[in-house]
């Protein structure tokens, strides 16, 4: 029996780096499984929120404005607890 052959041979009875690979992204937690996708698309997710951060206005609330509306929402929450 050649060498190629019986490597060949060896290597027909594992499992596939792609099949090993499979199983153990199965057996994380939705979040970890969360988690690698972000890791695996960091570069995809950055230029995303980029383009979001360009997009959008940085000013479009006061920021009054915005310690009232948060200070209305404490007050809110507060109100629910009680009721």
């Amino acid at each position: 029996m050649s060498a190629v052959k019986s490597i060949s041979t060896q290597f027909q009875n594992e499992p596939s780096v792609f099949a090993l690979l499979v199983d153990n992204i199965s057996r994380m937690s939705l979040s970890e499984q969360k988690l690698l996708w972000m890791n695996l698309n960091k570069k995809n997710i950055s230029d995303l929120a980029k383009e979001i951060d360009s997009s959008t206005r940085s000013d479009n609330l006061p920021e009054d404005e915005v310690v009232a509306l948060v200070k209305e929402a404490r007050t809110n929450a507060r109100k629910k607890k009680k009721g």
